[in-house]
């Protein structure tokens, strides 16, 4: 068994977060779980990089971005065109922070913040770097 990790991502409102990421960034969804009071927990896949959503749940000390004010992570989204998928967030609600660019580190990326209150870089390495 290959070792991995993968986010958990705390929302207010799983149903409408698989959805804006099926939009967005193209996302499959490997695993659902909606329990009778509509929250949800779900495994999603964007190309082999997985995630997981879950409604935030103050009992189980598991909170959205929302509730907090802002997330401590951001999340990096690797793609062969960092351009369209970022357009393409941007087109199912997804908030511009930066635009993409070419950085002076070797990368060509852009940051968005999603509905949910979580910050994506998408972007790839330029020729040559790793």
């Amino acid at each position: 068994m290959k070792t991995t990790l993968a986010p958990l991502l705390s929302v207010r409102n799983g149903a409408k977060a698989v959805e804006f990421y099926r939009l967005a960034f193209g996302a499959t969804v490997l695993m659902r779980i909606d329990d009778e009071g509509g929250a949800v927990v779900a495994q999603l896949s964007v190309d082999g990089a997985d995630f997981w959503l879950a409604d935030e749940s103050p009992a189980h000390a598991n909170f959205s971005p929302e509730s907090l004010g802002g997330g401590t992570v951001r999340l990096v989204l690797t793609v062969a065109d960092p351009d369209s998928l970022y357009a393409r967030a941007i087109a199912a609600g997804a908030k511009v922070v930066w635009p993409v660019g070419d950085q002076n580190y070797g990368w060509r990326v852009g940051r968005l913040a999603d509905p949910f209150g979580h910050h994506w870089e998408i972007g790839k390495p330029l020729s040559g770097c790793a």
